[in-house]
């Protein structure tokens, strides 16, 4: 009667375990198949506009002057992009919605952003940090994303080097931003998401990979913008 007993407990225990087993392969697998059915869903509809290739520089034809919020004509007889400050969003959106578009070509990375750091929406993108400035403002646009979990997409980000450029698609314009630094700060160091006269992205995820020790800034600063003729 006692093994019985017994046999029946370590059959118990060995389907309890069973099933935690499935469960931390079932749920890591539907967070990324979640993540990813989002981003090609996202990439249907920002794709259309993100005209420029990973090889073009017709991005760069409207350059940004340092310290100036006025830019010029481009070379090819497009339309001028006027005040920075009229391609820039009038406020933060809802959280949750897609606001953008990032292409990093040497990353090959081409991925929707959300607006608001929760949990929930990290789980499906990068996100826009909220309480830092609009994407092309004046300031610093924070943009944080996962380098482990879910489907990782910040992941390479220590690839990048100085000078290779982030392009940031809006439903008014295309920022360009070129990358002038790379640090590794603790999580709790804000001092590179200061508010400034620069019109700055800073790229953030977990570093090193499997650590949450510190935190990889990528810092760029805005070189060009041109306005979009085709809104989302």
């Amino acid at each position: 009667m006692r093994k019985e007993r017994s046999k029946d407990t370590l059959n118990k225990i060995s389907n309890l375990m069973l099933a935690v087993g499935l469960i931390c392969l079932v749920v890591p697998a539907g967070l990324w198949l979640n993540a990813k059915y989002y981003q090609w869903n996202e990439a249907k509809k920002w794709q259309p506009i993100a005209r420029v290739s990973a090889d073009s520089d017709r991005s760069a034809s409207v350059a940004v002057k340092d310290g100036d919020d006025n830019i010029g004509g481009s070379t090819d007889g497009s339309a001028t992009a006027g005040d920075i400050a009229d391609l820039v969003a009038d406020g933060p959106a809802a959280t949750g919605k897609s606001i953008g578009f990032i292409v990093i070509p040497k990353l090959d990375l081409n991925l929707s952003i959300i607006e608001g750091e929760t949990w929930t929406n990290l789980a499906k993108s990068p996100a826009r940090v909220s309480k830092t400035a609009q994407i092309g403002a004046i300031g610093t646009s924070l943009i944080s994303g996962h380098r482990t979990m879910f489907s990782a997409p910040f992941r390479d980000l220590d690839r990048l080097d100085i000078s290779d450029r982030v392009f940031v698609y809006t439903e008014q314009a295309l920022f360009v931003y070129t990358v002038i630094g790379i640090k590794r700060v603790k999580p709790d160091d804000w001092s590179d998401i200061e508010s400034g006269v620069e019109r700055r992205l800073v790229l953030s995820t977990c570093d090193p990979v499997y650590s949450a020790a510190k935190r990889l800034l990528v810092i760029a600063r805005l070189s060009n913008a041109q306005k979009l003729d085709d809104a989302k």
